[in-house]
């Protein structure tokens, strides 16, 4: 029996695409929004009820980037369409709402309020809305995503949640108000837990762009040697640097820190661009375990309760890379974080607590005594919540005490577990993989994702040959950064069904036309 503690490293990864649309004057997707209101004040206000545990969030420059614009006053598309007063919507407008204003991921969001769901199955019955029916709905789809927090520091607030029905256009306001001031405040939590050290803030590429990818996108033939690849390479390793430098230069100005780790986006590593890490001040980054086995020629087997059979191997950060550019990282333990991500709200919320907090213990109790090692658990730290009960809050708050509380556990971040480390055993080789079954085929190799990279490689060559004037090339530069986001690619094919998957497809063409119209 292994006598001492396990370290539990918990990433939460907060990110949102680049979803503003200069020539229509507002962002043209929501979920910057709605997450800030639900999760992003939520999460660290949340943790420093518990200072005994620490935890790092990674973000995406691309993310802060965005609220700072909705600090600002910037607004999305949804909310100039709560905007327009229900009396004099006309028939474009009304047919906006009602196709936008049903999109929730899961029906937990609107169970405490019952007159969404009535507008909801009168809208699919084809049933006529009133003027009031539209000025309800205008109001109830901001209201379903603001986190339990908020609807109690603010009055106001509350009393529309305890209103219920028969809105306003005064209550519109209210909402308004409170999304602003969420926006303006966003990071102060953040600066609290940092100045007394439990958390680390790390940081992803600026526009989560795949790495590997944009290296050589060449490199997803070494997991996948059957994919079919665009006709076109993209190889452009001055992008992944760029992207790299930018979201470091980013987070030291924002956090007034500098950064040490890094969550590739999407976790998508290689060791042609460990390099890139270590020449811009990264010493830590972290991807998935099938990515480690790759790696090493090995299969991850687990036992009959899920523990891995070699659990040292996977438990252990590895050294990457040349001597005097060496990185460490982490792998994410793919079960702990998936049954967080996906699991764990179908049941309630102690058992999978417990059934978390045991899996952890029987892992300690697997490992050899000689040293601590260290569990990853990462995950977005937005996007499953929506499935939980209360946004998470019973979870996460029994989770956090669990974890303050029993004497076998511990959290670390990894900036502080790799300061008590004198030495870390070296990986001879870093296949190019992702957190995604250690691959690179969600954002690329079906035809649809293909034909963007292709497109995408027109118009970076274009960019290369062109004599455009230096602030017109780069504006224009700065557009194909943003066209480089993984989500562009995530949402074509058939493997991340979307019913606004021609959205995202529009808005990538929007970034590539801007582009080209510059040059």
């Amino acid at each position: 029996m292994n006598n001492k503690r396990l370290l539990v490293n918990i990433i939460w990864h907060m990110h949102q695409p680049f979803y503003w649309n200069e020539d229509r004057g507002h962002f043209v997707f929501p979920w910057v929004r709605t997450h800030l209101v639900k999760d992003y004040l939520f999460m660290p206000r949340l943790l420093s009820k518990f200072p005994g545990v620490k935890v790092t969030f990674n973000f995406s420059p691309v993310l802060l980037e965005q609220i700072g614009m909705y600090a600002e006053g910037k607004k999305d598309q949804v909310l100039e369409l709560m905007e327009f007063e229900a009396q004099r919507l006309d028939e474009s407008v009304k047919e906006a709402i009602l196709k936008t204003f049903f999109l929730v991921a899961s029906e937990r969001v609107a169970q405490d309020l019952p007159r969404f769901v009535e507008l909801r199955n009168k809208a699919k019955e084809g049933i006529d809305f009133s003027e009031q029916d539209f000025l309800d709905l205008q109001v109830l789809y901001q209201l379903l995503w603001f986190d339990p927090f908020i609807r109690k520091e603010y009055p106001q607030l509350s009393i529309l949640y305890e209103k219920g029905r028969n809105y306003t256009e005064e209550d519109k306001r209210v909402i308004l108000r409170v999304t602003e001031e969420y926006a303006r405040k966003f990071a102060l939590p953040y600066f609290e837990l940092l100045d007394r050290n439990q958390i680390e803030v790390s940081v992803s590429p600026f526009y989560h762009p795949i790495l590997p990818l944009l290296y050589n996108s060449n490199l997803a033939l070494e997991t996948t040697p059957q994919i079919g690849l665009p006709a076109v390479s993209f190889a452009y390793p001055e992008d992944a640097f760029a992207q790299v430098q930018m979201a470091v230069n980013f987070c030291r100005l924002f956090w007034q820190r500098e950064p040490s780790g890094m969550w590739p986006s999407e976790g998508a590593v290689s060791e042609k661009i460990i390099p890139i890490f270590s020449q811009n001040g990264i010493r830590w980054v972290a991807t998935g375990e099938e990515v480690l086995f790759f790696s090493l020629n090995e299969e991850c087997r687990r036992d009959e309760a899920g523990v891995p059979i070699t659990p040292e191997k996977l438990y252990t950060p590895y050294l990457v890379g040349e001597k005097g550019q060496e990185v460490a990282i982490f792998f994410r333990d793919r079960l702990l974080s998936d049954l967080i991500g996906f699991e764990y709200h179908k049941m309630p919320y102690q058992q999978a607590v417990e059934d978390l907090i045991s899996r952890l213990l029987r892992i300690k109790d697997a490992l050899p005594g000689d040293r601590e090692y260290v569990v990853s658990i990462i995950l977005d730290g937005e996007n499953a919540w929506e499935f939980y009960e209360q946004n998470g809050l019973p979870f996460l708050s029994l989770l956090y005490e669990r974890l303050s509380s029993e004497e076998g556990l511990a959290t670390v971040t990894p900036r502080e577990y790799l300061s008590c480390q004198t030495s870390l055993p070296r990986l001879k080789k870093l296949v190019a993989g992702s957190w995604i079954y250690g691959k690179l085929t969600t954002w690329i190799g079906h035809p649809e994702k293909n034909r963007a990279w292709e497109e995408l490689a027109e118009v970076r060559s274009l960019f290369a040959s062109k004599k455009a004037c230096a602030r017109d090339k780069e504006k224009a530069l700065r557009f194909i950064y943003r066209a480089e986001g993984s989500d562009w690619f995530w949402w074509l094919g058939e493997d991340n069904p979307s019913p606004q998957k021609a959205d995202f497809l529009n808005q990538f063409h929007y970034l590539l036309n801007k582009a080209k119209e510059l040059l």
